[in-house]
Formats: structure tokens, sequence, C-alpha cells
């Protein structure tokens, strides 16, 4: 029956549509129609010969692949398929190809399929960054820096410390991606359009052949569920949240008055009219990019949220194309920050100087007052608080200081008699000392650091392992299913 649609609609939805599909979920489609219709053999739903033919005539269009343009004609590529099968083996046979089959579970399928291989490789590219980090905390355990809390100077850490920080966050995003494939990856097929079918279909049998480690259990929840889309939005989102900012941090650090980063020439640019000018413009860029991808990756909950639960197009076919721009601007983002990590340079003794030269230490100071000299801690805080105030007063740092300032202040304040000597007042304001002397767990101490970054190699080494596993996995199942059809089509099996 021919069917005259809108123009409009064609070009602005039904075409762009067809596209996406036919460009991302064809193999997917056929991968599907393969396995339904050897489980229709084993079920005997389908007779035998019935099967092989149309198993022969799909294998081949799934192999010569897809290049079609949109034909108004039809919805979908769904239907310009079953129309191109038809020719080849008729109506009938192509129409028996679809027991207890809908394109709802077909669709939802597809998406999971296509997901999950994106899912992994996201989590290859994390685990990418995850390694350069690893391998400049290796580099900088005795890089001492000023660490901030409220953007104001706070105590001494090591850039190592800080990049572990970094890597840590990466690391949980790598869980949750791990934890979310383990949800995606479950197989919606069987439930047909919602409430499964009459037909003794084998969901087992198809989970299995379309590399799933089991089918669904509500057939409901099968064809409506949008929430692993908005996970992945979410598991995105959550990430790139954290990379923004690190890259707030590392555009700060390139700053002339900071002057802690050095960007390679490759990812810096001059002005028209200045020439001293160094832009740290491959940094700007990823923080653009961001807040790109964020926006579209929000966009997946705005779309998904106020729709009726069922298979509705909102979370089907208009979700992706937003999703996966979204995904496609992530994962240049990992790569571009890996490569301007892997090729900076930081100022080892500017971030020394900017520790040792402000008040960063003086937490030291108190403590040291608390440990040896028996002062309570709130005391020992107030005292070195009127040092600091005393020394900005006359425009000098911590190290200008001395213990008989600190003397004087305890006892003309505060009633206190302290032994405090130059050497301990020293020791106390070092920023190297500071680092050194906190190897408690999680510390900045480079031995207590190399203990982390040993811990980390070997989770990242792990997650490494679970990608590499995943990704055979996803490539095995549909060899696998292609030998099977294959064995069926010549009469093996």
């Amino acid at each position: 029956m021919s069917v005259t649609r809108s123009q409009n609609y064609i070009e602005t939805t039904l075409e762009p549509t067809y596209n996406f599909t036919r460009n991302h979920f064809y193999n997917h489609i056929m991968e599907i129609n393969l396995a339904h219709v050897l489980m229709l053999k084993k079920q005997s739903i389908l007779p035998k010969d019935e099967a092989e033919t149309i198993l022969k005539a799909t294998y081949e269009l799934y192999k010569e692949g897809y290049s079609k343009n949109y034909n108004a004609s039809f919805e979908d590529l769904f239907f310009m398929v079953e129309a191109d099968l038809a020719e080849e083996i008729g109506p009938d046979l192509v129409g028996n190809m679809h027991i207890a089959f809908s394109r709802n579970d077909m669709d939802t399928t597809m998406f999971r399929m296509f997901w999950r291989e994106k899912l992994a490789k996201w989590i290859e590219k994390i685990n990418d960054l995850r390694v350069t980090i690893l391998e400049l905390v290796a580099e900088h355990k005795a890089t001492v820096m000023p660490a901030h809390t409220h953007n104001q100077q706070a105590q001494p850490t090591t850039l190592a410390h800080y990049l572990m920080a970094v890597e840590n966050n990466l690391r949980r995003d790598v869980q949750r991606g791990i934890a979310l494939y383990e949800r995606m990856n479950h197989s919606p097929m069987g439930a047909a359009a919602l409430a499964t079918t009459g037909f003794p279909i084998d969901r087992q049998f198809m989970s299995d052949r379309l590399g799933f480690e089991r089918p669904m259990s509500n057939s409901y929840d099968a064809i409506s569920a949008s929430d692993f889309m908005l996970e992945l939005s979410s598991v995105l989102t959550i990430s790139l949240s954290t990379i923004s900012r690190f890259v707030f941090d590392l555009i700060f650090m390139t700053t002339n008055e900071v002057n802690t980063l050095r960007l390679h020439e490759k990812h810096v640019q001059t002005s028209s009219i200045m020439p001293q000018k160094r832009n740290p413009s491959a940094l700007e860029h990823t923080r653009a990019s961001i807040s790109k991808a964020l926006g579209k990756l929000q966009g997946a909950t705005i779309i998904a949220h106020n729709v009726p639960l069922g298979d509705i197009v909102d979370i089907g076919d208009d979700i992706q194309p937003s999703l996966l721009s979204g995904y496609n601007d992530t994962n240049d983002i990992l790569i571009m920050l890996s490569e301007i990590l892997q090729e900076c340079s930081f100022n080892k003794e500017t971030l020394y100087e900017n520790a040792q030269s402000g008040f960063s230490t003086v937490t030291e100071l108190a403590d040291v007052l608390v440990r040896k000299h028996h002062v309570s801690f709130r005391k020992a805080h107030a005292i070195v608080s009127d040092l600091v105030n005393e020394l900005v007063s006359n425009t000098q740092g911590i190290t200008d200081g001395n213990a008989e300032q600190v003397r004087i202040i305890a006892r003309e304040k505060f009633n206190l008699l302290l032994s405090l000597t130059d050497e301990e007042y020293k020791q106390a304001t070092d920023a190297l000392d500071f680092v050194n002397i906190r190897n408690i767990l999680g510390g900045p101490s480079p031995s207590e650091v190399e203990r982390q970054r040993i811990e980390a190699w070997e989770v990242l080494q792990d997650n490494q392992n679970w990608v590499t596993v995943t990704l055979h996995n996803l490539n095995n199942y549909s060899s696998k299913l292609e030998k099977e059809v294959e064995l069926c089509v010549n009469n093996k099996n």
C-alpha cells in the first residue's frame, strides 16, 4: 500500500533517522535477524528448509552491507530491508522471519548492542589517560607545590599527590562504567511488542547468540527502559566534570603570574598583535569541548524524562544522535588531554618556591607546638596565626620569621613559656619536610605516593584486562554467530 508522507516530515525526521540508523545500527539489526531465525529453527517454529532459505538471503545482505538512500514509501530501515529480502525469497517467508518478533524489542536490543561497545571503548580511553597521569606521578613524587583550598594557598603537597587525586577520580569513572556495562548487557529480545509471545521461543538462546549475559526479566521493562542511556550520559557527565576541573587548574598554571606549566609549541597559539603571547589554546578548546559535550549529554535526560513508559520514539530514535555526539566529543577530549599531558613540562623550581615562600607550611609549625611543646592545638593555632599577621604586616614571609618571635607571642599574648628552637622552626617551616613527614595513608610523602601509584597501576591493569576481554567477547559473539549461520546455510547443521 503506497503512502504519501509529508515532505517536511521526510526531510526533517524520517530521512535523517533512516540515515543515522543505517550508518550506526545496520549490522546489529541484521545480527538480531540472523539470531532470531536460528532460534525459530531450533525451536521448530519455522521448518528447517524455510529457516535456511531466510538465513541465506539475510546473511548475504548482511555481508553485502547497505548503502541505499531513504525511500519514502517505507517507514524506516526495518521495512526497507524486509522489502529487499521479499524480492529475493518472497513476502511470506520474510513475514515468517518475524514471528514472535517486533521492532520494539529489536530497536532497544540494537541500542544496547551499540552502546555497550561504545562504553567499553570509552573506558579504554579513560584508561589511556590514567596511564599518562601515572607516568607523571612517577616523575613528580618529589615535586613540591602548594595546594589550594577556597582558591587560597593551603598546605604543601606534591604534584604527584595532586595527580593521584585526579587518577582516583578517573578510576571511579571506570568503575561506574564497568558497573553500567553489566547492567546494560542484558537482552530484551523475546519481549516482542511488550508482552512476549505465545510461541515457545528460547530467550536465553537469543541472548547468548547476541553476546548478552542474560535476558531481561520483565518484558515491559525490556521495551521501555531508557535508563541505560541516561546512565551512560550520567557516567560521561560525571567524568567530564572532573576533567573540567583538572583543565581549569592546568590553564591557571599556564598563566604568566603562576608559570608552573609550559605547554608544547604544538598546543599553543600566538596573538595577532602581541608577539609575546603563548595562548594555551589546546587547553582552552578542550575546556570549550567539555561544555559542548555536557550540553549534548544532558539533553538526553531532557528528551527522555517526560514520555510514557513504553516503546516511544523519544527514547529510541530521537535520543541517539544527541547522545552519540556528546559521546564522540568526550572521546576527543580524552585523546587531546592525554596528548597535552604527554608533551607538556612542569616548572619544578617555581612550584617549590611558591610552596616555600608563602605561608602554606604553618600548619606544621602549629603541630610542632602541640607535639613537642604540649600546647593545646587551639592555642598553637592562635600563636601561629598571630605570627603570620605580624610577618604579613612587615611584608615578610614565613622563612623571614624565627623561633624568638614565636616565643615572644606565646609569652606576651598567651602567658606561655616555650622552648622552641631555631632548628625546630626552620624544619617546621620547610615545605619539603612538611611533605616528607606526612607519611600517613593517603598522604603526600614520596614513599606513600609511590604506594598509591603501585596500587593504582595494579587496578588499572585489571581495568585494561577487562576492556581487552570485553572487546574480544563482543567481537567473538559476532564471529560465532556468522559461523553458525554459515553451517546452517551450507546444510551442515
